[in-house]
């Protein structure tokens, strides 16, 4: 899902219509957008139906608004959304424009650069994209499979047996539940 600053406006968000990230801002107002590099994290989040978890996600409460947050997360923006935005956008997306209510960083050590461990997550990140438009977009899906084969090749060479081949493989063996 995109965010993005707007110096204007604070900050933007656009998630697919019909996740429970769109409902819930629609509905209550507030959200907390986690920070996180774990691709491990965002696997188990967006495929928590598809795929049987071997580690469960805990949430707690957000310090200022109404809405979870995922323990052990890097770190929280806590917002309030401001408005819906109408888009004419072809995706079927919602645009919120939201107001930073709080920020907190819960790790002060940064994680060092991983190529494989961006791939995974960007592999995550298609496959939601593939999910959400299977029966509607066949061109997006094609392009979209041919760039996690893409990203599977690329962590098969730099990172072999690593936990970001891992989530890649989990992802590929999904596929087949969209891609006929």
């Amino acid at each position: 899902m995109g965010v993005w600053v707007d110096q204007e406006l604070g900050l933007s968000i656009r998630p697919y219509q019909d996740t429970l990230t769109a409902h819930n801002i629609e509905n209550k107002g507030e959200a907390v957008l986690n920070l996180s590099q774990n691709p491990q994290l965002f696997l188990i989040l967006a495929f928590k139906d598809e795929l049987p978890q071997s580690k469960q996600v805990v949430f707690e409460s957000a310090k200022t608004v109404q809405a979870p947050r995922i323990k052990g997360a890097s770190g929280f923006v806590e917002v309030v959304a401001n408005r819906k935005n109408v888009t004419e956008l072809e995706a079927p997306f919602k645009e919120f424009v939201l107001s930073v209510q709080h920020i907190e960083v819960a790790s002060s050590f940064p994680l060092v650069h991983s190529r494989a461990r961006s791939a995974a997550i960007e592999c995550v990140i298609h496959a939601t994209k593939i999910r959400a438009l299977y029966q509607t977009d066949p061109s997006t899906v094609k392009r979209l499979t041919h760039q996690i084969d893409e990203l599977h090749d690329f962590v098969e060479r730099i990172a072999p047996n690593s936990p970001s081949a891992e989530i890649i493989h989990r992802i590929e063996s999904l596929l087949p539940k969209w891609i006929k």
